[in-house]
This record gives structure tokens, sequence and C-alpha cells, in this order.
């Protein structure tokens, strides 16, 4: 047996997700601070230690609740933004099956399930997910490597992708990278927009007053497409030490001009003088679905991968009814669309 600790118990934890290979952001402490302040959102951070004191498995994940009271039980759920990490030995895939089990009498009474957004291909953690019921499930995604200059980045841009962004910074269109204490402001009104028009609901706008506060600079930046001096567009990316994530973006639609394009190549084209080594676009949707989304991002030159997703059910019967519930519901839950 290990012993189960937060955050808060070691001074270890952002070095053991720094060593890792497949430690990313989505582990850090301040990613979890994030969360806990996050209206909504309720994280589980947890990491197992052995008899000296060393981690050999880690998780986050965040319950995210859509409904208050009563309803919640049929509008929330369990998500791990990242994999759950381990050591390569046996004993790390123990600590990493107790703290899955930790997490599954934790939230499985009150969450309808729980989903793990794997970033990487399926390794040794796979085997673990599904000796504790959490189920394989294809799901895509694209990357963008940044191995190349930012000539020959460009240059993989579909053609139809370079004219839209040539003729749209003609006409007037350019990107800022954020600084002031209004970014998060106006991002979100953008964003409002977008999830509105989709009829997606929105993360509340804590989530993003949290990450930019506690993150530390370099960690997130925020961009805003400006044309004829009214913002247009804009994206919060999150970034460590060798990858940006695409998190959240959102757009008017303006005729004429490609504003959402221009902000994804600014980004690329940002990761890539940075040094880093990797775009992630944040998934593409399911295989067998109809995903605009990932026609758009087909346009930027990555490479399309199925990772997948890891889903374990606590209440197939809640879950039936939260699917039928949602297509009615969805409008209500969605920002409101009374400012396009």
């Amino acid at each position: 047996m290990f012993k189960i600790i937060q955050p808060e118990q070691t001074e270890q934890w952002d070095a053991f997700v720094s060593a890792h290979p497949r430690g990313s952001i989505f582990h850090t402490r301040a990613m979890v601070r994030t969360f806990r302040h996050t209206r909504g959102y309720e994280p589980l951070a947890i990491a197992a230690v052995d008899d000296a004191g060393q981690i050999r498995a880690l998780l986050v994940a965040a319950r995210i609740q859509t409904l208050p009271g009563w309803a919640s039980q049929f509008a929330s759920r369990s998500v791990f933004f990242a994999e759950p990490i381990c050591d390569s030995t046996d004993d790390g895939q123990a600590a990493l099956k107790q703290l899955l089990q930790y997490h599954d009498q934790e939230v499985g009474r009150r969450t309808l399930f729980a989903e793990v957004r794997a970033q990487w291909a399926p390794d040794a953690e796979q085997h673990v997910l599904e000796t504790q019921e959490y189920q394989f499930q294809e799901y895509l995604n694209y990357l963008v490597p940044l191995t190349s200059d930012t000539d020959t980045l460009w240059n993989n841009l579909q053609k139809s992708c370079r004219q839209k962004i040539r003729r749209s910074l003609r006409r007037g269109v350019e990107v800022r990278l954020e600084t002031d204490a209004n970014a998060v402001d106006r991002l979100y009104g953008l964003l409002k927009i977008s999830y509105g028009r989709s009829r997606v609901p929105l993360a509340d706008v804590s989530l993003f007053q949290a990450a930019w506060r506690e993150l530390r600079q370099g960690q997130v930046q925020i961009r805003t497409v400006y044309h004829d001096g009214r913002a247009v567009a804009a994206g919060i990316v999150l970034i460590d030490h060798r990858v940006m994530y695409a998190w959240y973006g959102g757009a008017e639609r303006v005729k004429g001009i490609a504003p959402f394009d221009c902000l994804t190549w600014s980004e690329i084209e940002a990761a890539a003088e940075q040094g880093l080594t990797l775009y992630d676009f944040g998934g593409a949707g399911w295989p067998d679905e109809n995903y605009g989304p990932r026609e758009f991002k087909a346009k930027f030159g990555g490479r399309l991968v199925q990772y997948g997703r890891y889903r374990r059910v606590y209440s197939p019967w809640r879950v039936a009814a939260a699917k039928t519930a949602y297509s009615a519901a969805r409008g209500i839950l969605s920002p409101s669309t009374s400012s396009q």
C-alpha cells in the first residue's frame, strides 16, 4: 500500500511532473489552484508515495458540475485533462491503480462518469485504466510538430488557408499578445459569442481569471485579433516546457476576413519561435461524427492522431437520462446569443 497525499503535502510534486515524459501543465500545482478557484469545478489532485517518501504515481482530475442542487447528479463528470502518470515499474502501476480506486470511491456516487483525455499514445497507464473499468474510446486530435523553421511551417498550411491569412492582414487584421488586466474580459466576451452560436456550455469566467492569476508568466498567453479597432477573435493557450496547448478560442463572423485563421497561425508561429516542440490543438472530435472544428484544424499542416479517451460510467441509467436532457437543455446551458 502507498500513502496518498495532496500537492500541499510534498515539495516533489512539480519536480515529478517536470521530469516525467508525459507530465504536462495540467498536472501542476498551479493548474490545481486554477481549478480550485473555478466556479463549478472541484479538483481532486493526489499522488501515491512509497515508504521512502518518493512519488510513484500522480493524477489530477476535476469534477465539473453544470447544474446546481439535485440536478447535479445528471450534469456532472470527472475530467482528467491529461492522463494520470506513474513511473515505469510494477510498483508505479500498482500506485496508479490505488489512486484510481481512491478517485472512483470519492466521485463515483455523485458523478455520471469519469473521462481521461489522453495526450499521448497508449502506454503503461492504459492497462491500469482498463483494469479499473475505464474503457478506451477512439478520439482524434491534430498535433503540429515544431521541428521545422517558420517558413516551412507556413508552407505546410493549406494554400487556401495561407490566402485567407494574407488577405485578412492586407485588410487591416492585427493579432496582439495581450498583457493588460482586461484581456480575460475581452476573451470571455468572444468565447460567449462562439459557444452561444454553437449552443455548447462554456466554463465560467472564473476559470480564465484563475489561470491568468495562478499560472506563471509564460505559461498562459492570450491573443486578440483586431479589425478596424475592434476585437473580433481571441484565444488562450497554455504552455509547458515543450508544448503549446490551444485551450479556448472564440470569434465573431466578419465578412471578408478570417480572424481565427490569423489567430491560429500566430499561435503556431509563436510556439515555434519560443523553441517549443509541439502545438496541440486540444481535440478533433470522434471519428464517426461530422465535426466542423476538425475540418478547420486540418488546414494547418498538423498530424492527425488517435490517442483516444478513457471513460468509466458510474451510472448508466443516469447517463442515458442526461443524454436525452442535454439536447433539450443545451440552449439553456450555453451562453446567451443575444449579443450576436
